[in-house]
């Protein structure tokens, strides 16, 4: 049986339990006493960064990450 693999377009699709899962190992393997605190939310951070595209542009926007636009026109030099 072939696993499916999640693509950059599918991210929204993603389990909140399961990224929360994910973020929970991080946490462990980085030996940190909390994911989260007062003002600090991993959980939050990263399922808003896979859940929602406006805040995931907005986080890319800060982090100096360009957003990949894939230009058909420009490629086969289409006006």
């Amino acid at each position: 049986m072939e696993k499916y693999l999640i693509h950059s377009n599918e991210l929204h699709l993603i389990d909140a339990g399961k990224i929360h899962q994910a973020v929970e190992k991080m946490v462990e393997s980085l030996d940190l006493a909390a994911g989260s605190t007062s003002n600090f939310d991993l959980y939050q951070v990263v399922e808003s960064y896979f859940k929602d595209l406006e805040k995931r542009r907005k986080i890319n926007h800060v982090l100096g990450i360009k957003e990949d636009r894939y230009e058909l026109a420009e490629d086969f030099g289409i006006k």
